[in-house]
């Protein structure tokens, strides 16, 4: 099996930046929450989630990107 290649500009990789509830771990879809990560919303950049934040709310949230058909998320960091 051969590994993906990461030369790929960002776009092309697959990135998902999606909002994770920190202790629901539920996907942030739309103004509400989906257990399943393939429905959440994705966010082209840091701008549009703090917005997002602030639009709906949102507290205890983390921001989870994702690589492509990954089992989990693979980097979370807090961001409100």
């Amino acid at each position: 099996m051969a590994a993906k290649s990461l030369d790929r500009p960002i776009h092309e990789q697959g990135i998902k930046r999606v909002l994770r509830h920190r202790e629901s771990k539920a996907y942030f879809k739309s103004g509400g929450w989906t257990p399943n990560a393939e429905e959440a919303d994705n966010f082209s950049d840091v701008v549009q989630v703090a917005k997002t934040c602030v639009r709906y709310g949102l507290n205890d949230v983390e921001l989870a990107l994702r690589y492509e058909a990954a089992t989990g998320d693979v980097f979370c960091t807090p961001i409100r």
